[in-house]
């Protein structure tokens, strides 16, 4: 059984990951002395395991040196590419699989990567009418950019880069085993646990002054410790002629997370050197009942389905603010937010019905009917001190007592029923027809009250009851025409509407306060999507391909006694690939994408000087590989890509400089020498180019990758 791993200079995906609980991460260091003896015990068992097994297959991948170089922004490169600068080195894939003289199979297998933190290994065994039994784990690391944004009119503060090391381990380790005897039900039970520990970027950029200027391009960062422990057992059988499942489920997810926030300043005054530190312990404990049953007829010509679900979640959080200055002392700035316990809590349940009946009374005709109902309740709570005394622009210490105190209180109540029906047609000639439609209705209600306890704050006082009707509407038809054998043509076009109208029944009196919690009527946004793709096969060696997307996005908002706001996107998408192969030994691919994409708001028809106009993003990506065999046993492989983003718009005048101005270039080249029918050796250079307009963003970088690979199977 083969593991993934990251590919190097490409964004794998792995969602399989693990540690044991006694297991201490940390984001961007080497791994601790743990995290290599779980390395050296992955590859230790695998062997042990295909020695002991006397395994019928045995395949091992090792890559003994990979070295990267990087001059520039060395962390901007790992966050592109996923890959750490420096030496690693490891074993890339190890499997065995043995099958017995029983029927029962055994298969293991893992890869581990030194410095990279890429690892992982599974191991399962399983018997055709017994059951099964297997378990897995792997662990990988991502990479994030600490770099915010960028202002070319400061001298001395013109970006900004935290110097904390942001990269996030993600992992989790998985136990499974059931029974599937014959004439029995099916049971299994499944332990699961994932985690996510370190430190990733956040887009709350902060405000950075310089004279009398004040920008928005600070980083901020957060520390994540997330771990999520989920028990299962199913349960399967077949009664008269019913296929029947059923899946207890309970997930605890508990979470403790730090965000800090660092205003920077050329001036000495302390109102303009805040730092922020917010500290947020979620937890939540899921607990889903899952029914289904299913059934064919008339020889598989009707079929039917139908299912149900019941959730249940407990969820809370505490929070607490601190502002302080830069000698850490607590500080009121204006508009203070200094939090102390808060908490919330919420308590909901949702049952879901769902059917779906399938009927095909020809071969050519298909028939799909979907119905669901859905009811949900809510109920929540929180509590919010704050010590709000006393507070000026210039900054004052906080006096330790709790003077503001807001509760709120929520209840809501949702029905939610959908409809769907969808048509197959393959009754023409070298052609597939297809069209559906889904409707959905949701009627909500939500009570709000809110107050402060300790006030009066006007400002944080006020209640509401408001019913909000939904709507929503999609439909879709296209189809794929061959005319001829080298001719094919596909056509998808879309339209979906989402309209949302809240009526307010009860709110506060404007004329005591100044709050309006419920302040919109409304919103509707619609969608519009076209795609067609023409595909050629002139001949058996060149391949041609043309494809077309377009979306088009509006959005109409409707708050009290404003007119609608109305907000577009336009984007369309151009490709052309093709693939070419003149004989045997030579294989080559070629692509050509240029995105384009429109924003227009209302800023644009603002009478402001210097106000924002359509916010044009374009991007052109060229890419190219091939492969070339010049002798049975020798190999060379290189693929290049080259991305160009030219979109920066400079309105310093009216704000910030807008968009980005990039080219990034990547390109390896690979040899590959088989040292006989089961082995092989390989050697690959890869060249990753960074570079961006100066004016509007930073972090260029130059790097070099080499590596040596072997491969065996045994």
């Amino acid at each position: 059984m083969t593991i993934c791993g990251t590919n190097d200079g490409r964004r794998a995906c792995r969602l399989r990951v693990l540690p044991p609980s006694s297991l201490t991460l940390r984001a961007a260091g080497p791994p601790s002395g743990v995290t290599r003896g779980l390395i050296v015990l992955t590859v230790g068992l695998v062997c042990a395991f295909s020695q002991w097994a006397g395994a019928a297959e045995v395949a091992v991948d090792v890559m003994p040196a990979r070295y990267i170089t990087v001059d520039g922004d060395d962390e901007k490169f790992r966050a592109h590419h996923w890959m750490k600068d420096g030496f690693t080195g490891g074993v890339r894939d190890l499997s065995a699989s043995k099958v017995f003289t029983n029927g029962a199979v055994l298969e293991a297998g893992g890869h581990a990567l030194v410095d990279q933190n890429d690892l992982g290994a599974a191991f399962s065994l399983k018997k055709e009418g017994l059951g099964f039994a297997r378990a897995d784990f792997s662990e990988f690391r991502k990479y994030y950019d600490g770099t915010g944004g960028m202002y070319h009119f400061f001298n001395t503060l013109q970006a900004n880069e935290t110097n904390k090391e942001l990269a996030l381990d993600i992992g989790s380790f998985s136990v499974e085993t059931g029974l599937a005897l014959e004439g029995l039900p099916q049971l299994s039970f499944l332990y699961d646990r994932h985690f996510k520990d370190g430190a990733k970027s956040r887009l709350t950029w902060t405000a950075v002054k310089e004279g009398t200027t004040t920008r928005n391009i600070g980083p901020s960062w957060q520390d994540v410790d997330e771990i999520t422990d989920a028990f299962a057992v199913k349960a399967g059988h077949t009664l008269a002629g019913f296929d029947l499942s059923a899946e207890q489920r309970w997930e605890f997810v508990r979470s403790d997370m730090t965000r800090e926030e660092r205003n920077l300043s050329t001036t000495s005054a302390a109102a303009d050197k805040k730092i922020r530190r917010q500290d947020q312990q979620p937890e939540s404990d899921l607990m889903t009942t899952t029914l289904n049953a299913q059934r064919d007829f008339l020889e598989e010509k009707l079929f039917f389905s139908t299912g149900y679900r019941f959730a249940h979640m407990d969820n809370r959080e505490f929070e607490t603010i601190i502002e302080t200055n830069e000698a850490g002392v607590a500080t009121n700035f204006s508009n203070p937010k200094q939090i102390r316990d808060a908490r919330a809590d919420n308590d909901y349940d949702a049952h879901t019905w769902v059917n779906s009946f399938t009927a095909a009374p020809w071969k050519w005709l298909s028939v799909i009917t979907r119905l669901k109902a859905e009811v949900i309740r809510r109920e929540s709570s929180s509590s919010y001190p704050a010590d709000a005394s006393p507070s000026s622009a210039g900054g004052s210490t906080p006096n330790g007592v709790i003077d503001q105190r807001v509760v709120s209180l929520n209840e809501n109540r949702a029905v939610r029923f959908g409809e769907g029906l969808s048509l197959r047609f393959t009754g023409l000639p070298r052609t597939a027809l297809y069209t559906e439609v889904e409707l959905e209705q949701a009627r909500a209600r939500v009570h709000e009250d809110r107050k402060d306890l300790l006030g009066p704050n006007a400002g944080e006082t006020f209640n509401r009851y408001t019913i909000t009707d939904v709507d929503r509407f999609h439909a879709a038809m296209g189809g794929q025409v061959a005319p001829c054998p080298k001719l094919t043509m596909t056509s998808q076009v879309s339209w979906r509407r989402n309209n949302n109208d809240y009526d307010d029944q009860r709110e506060t009196d404007s004329t005591g306060t100044t709050a309006r919690s419920a302040f919109f009527d409304g919103q509707r946004v619609e969608t519009t999507e076209w795609s067609t793709r023409l595909a050629f096969k002139p001949k058996p060696w060149l391949r041609p391909s043309l494809r077309y997307q377009l979306r088009d996005d509006d959005y109409a908002t409707r708050a009290e006694a404003e007119t609608a706001v109305e907000t577009g996107m336009l984007s369309h998408v151009v490709t052309a690939d093709l693939s070419w192969q003149p004989n045997e030994k030579w294989l080559a691919t070629a692509a050509f994408s240029r995105q384009m994409a429109s924003v227009t708001t209302p800023a644009r028809y603002s009478a402001a000087a210097g106000g924002p106009p359509t916010f044009n993003a374009d991007v052109n990506t060229w890419a190219l590989s091939a492969d070339w065999t010049p002798a049975p046993r020798l190999t060379f492989s290189g693929a290049a890509q080259y991305t160009r983003a030219d979109n920066f718009n400079d309105f310093s005048d009216a704000g910030l400089p807008l968009g980005v101005d990039t080219q990034q270039l990547d390109l390896t080249a690979r040899v590959t020498r088989a040292l006989g029918k089961e082995a092989a050796l390989s050697a690959e250079y890869g060249f990753y180019h960074y570079q961006a307009n100066s004016n509007a963003d930073t972090g260029d970088y130059d790097a070099h990758l080499l590596l040596v690979e072997a491969s065996k199977k045994f």
